[in-house]
């Protein structure tokens, strides 16, 4: 049996590596509120990886995705109300975001190497975030049904 994940509030650095990356994102013109403006970074950002021209450095590609990861984050707690915090657990912490309103976390990053992995374009933010708020809704009509709530 493992021991539930510990969640708390960003710490400094963790909030600075936020900061960072959707600071960069505004100097490329990005903003996180402009879910349309995210999509299309992430597809530039797909279309300089398979420029066979232009190789992209793994590690630049790296940072790239997390500039991704965290302009959907940021989305997503703009939209939904949503919170960074630290999620440690037997592997280590991890950035997420966490549903005020209910127990509900999310991890970007992975929802975002899930997409590139597949190659899929952009698109597939809208469907995203407008999926994860039908279930925030179901999760937080849930939670004021039981017992204690």
């Amino acid at each position: 049996m493992t021991d539930q994940p510990e969640m708390s509030p960003l710490t400094e650095p963790e909030r600075e590596w936020v900061r960072v990356r959707r600071d960069f994102a505004a100097q490329e013109g990005v903003d996180h509120l402009d879910l349309d403006a995210v999509a299309a970074y992430y597809d530039a950002v797909l279309a300089r990886s398979q420029d066979e021209v232009e190789e992209l450095d793994p590690e630049e590609l790296a940072v790239l995705l997390d500039v991704v990861a965290v302009l959907l984050g940021e989305h997503l707690g703009a939209r939904h109300g949503m919170q960074w915090v630290t999620v440690a657990d037997e592997e280590g912490p991890a950035l997420a975001l966490r549903d005020t309103l209910s127990d509900a976390v999310v991890f970007p990053q992975p929802v975002v190497g899930q997409s590139w992995n597949e190659q899929a374009t952009g698109e597939w933010m809208g469907g995203y975030v407008d999926w994860l708020g039908e279930q925030l809704q179901q999760i937080r009509a849930d939670a004021g049904t039981r017992p204690g709530a």
